[in-house]
């Protein structure tokens, strides 16, 4: 580890061990600190930034004290290429977040925190699935009966709620309401609102819990996968596959991800003509202007008041 490697030169002097280590302490040590406090108030944050503070404290290999700005540059350019640019943002804000825990204790002395900079990157773009794609994709798991009820499921719920896949596999039993609804923790919030889906959407959340309950499963998950000799909630990569067969066997040609419901939810309510303000409640967004960018993009009215250049008088006339 870092702490007998790297030791600065003094001017004058031979090498000598940094004046700020503490005894004991390793990379491990660092990462365990700093992973501690945030389970302490953000468990489930705690579990997602683990590998990105692993992956950072191990590459820079450094006490705190003895981290500089040309270790935060060559993290970043360390990462590019190899991950996508939202991918990159995420891992150096969280490498923001690990830098500033130090700075706040005074041990982060050699680099000014406001140089660690993180840009602001460009999301690759999903796109909405169609409507008859997804009754292709419905019918197709309908066809292999009872062994796909869990995977038939997920795709419903997709698509009647907009909910995010960290929010879908956290889904318990009990959560199920008799109004075809249930009260969700929004995931980037951490705030409740509730999520609505139809009737027949309602007819496979039933089957399922039947199925569950008859096979006595030993966790209240409503969406579980085999691990070990038990069971676990459905994992994000998980769900990812599930769509990608389900859409290899409706025969649907483009890539379809689980977020491609969620925008397709998004447009739909748009085009109905639901106001922003609404739909940015309906699928957790803390304010309207977040999803402005998915609305003009379907709204009737952005087409109509855009072609009224094209009109002629009695057109415009009549459209008054």
């Amino acid at each position: 580890m870092y702490l007998t490697k790297r030791r600065p030169h003094l001017r004058g002097f031979g090498p000598v061990e940094s004046a700020f280590v503490r005894e004991g302490e390793d990379n491990e040590t660092l990462i365990s600190s700093y992973l501690e406090w945030k389970r302490s108030y953000a468990p489930r944050a705690s579990q997602t930034y683990a590998i990105w503070v692993r992956r950072f404290q191990e590459q820079i290999d450094k006490a705190p004290e003895d981290i500089v700005v040309g270790d935060w540059v060559a993290y970043a350019r360390s990462l590019e290429g190899r991950f996508a640019p939202k991918s990159v943002e995420y891992a150096l804000n969280i490498a923001h977040n690990y830098l500033r825990f130090w700075q706040e204790q005074g041990r982060l002395r050699r680099m000014p925190l406001y140089l660690a900079r993180v840009g602001r990157a460009m999301a690759c773009s999903h796109r909405a699935i169609e409507e008859q794609e997804y009754r292709r994709m419905v019918n197709a798991l309908q066809t292999e009966g009872e062994k796909s009820l869990r995977d038939l499921a997920v795709v419903m719920l997709l698509h009647d709620t907009g909910m995010r896949v960290g929010e879908l596999v956290q889904l318990e039993i009990d959560q199920i309401e008799e109004d075809a609804s249930a009260t969700i923790r929004t995931e980037k919030t951490v705030q409740r609102r509730r999520v609505f889906w139809n009737r027949g959407t309602d007819e496979v959340l039933h089957r399922l819990i039947v199925a569950r309950i008859n096979s006595h499963a030993p966790t209240d998950w409503l969406l579980v996968e085999k691990s070990g000799n038990g069971e676990q909630p459905l994992t994000t990569r998980t769900v990812q596959r599930i769509i990608q067969r389900a859409s290899k066997l409706a025969g649907i040609d483009g890539h379809v991800s689980p977020h491609s419901f969620r925008h397709a939810f998004i447009h739909r309510l748009a085009k109905l003509g639901t106001p922003d303000a609404i739909i940015a409640q309906l699928v957790g967004h803390s304010t309207p202007y977040t999803i402005a960018h998915y609305t003009k993009l379907s709204r009737p009215e952005f087409s109509d008041f855009a072609r009224r250049q094209f009109a002629t008088a009695d057109e415009l006339a009549l459209a008054a």
